[in-house]
């Protein structure tokens, strides 16, 4: 243990940023439904798949947005505290 961790803040920021734009396109992707009556009788005529698609992909987009903001957030308070206890820690 002990070993030593760094981030790059701005990658850190740069890939949320991008997962975010990522969503949001997802987000606004609009699936082709089936309509019941022209598959009159056909069990395809009652398939839900794309309902079942839509809503899982309303899911991983608020995972990914949800990702997207807790890195920010961790970006932010990792500079925050850098900035606040950067004096404390001097280098042997």
């Amino acid at each position: 243990m002990g070993g030593r961790t760094e981030v790059d803040l701005a990658k850190l920021r740069t890939v949320a940023d991008h997962v975010m734009q990522a969503a949001d396109v997802i987000a606004e992707m609009r699936w082709p439904g089936l309509d019941p009556n022209d598959l009159h009788r056909s069990e395809v005529g009652r398939a839900t798949a794309p309902d079942l698609v839509a809503a899982r992909l309303t899911e991983v987009v608020a995972n990914m947005r949800g990702w997207a903001l807790a890195a920010h957030m961790s970006a932010d308070a990792l500079e925050r505290v850098d900035r606040q206890n950067g004096d404390q820690f001097r280098p042997r």
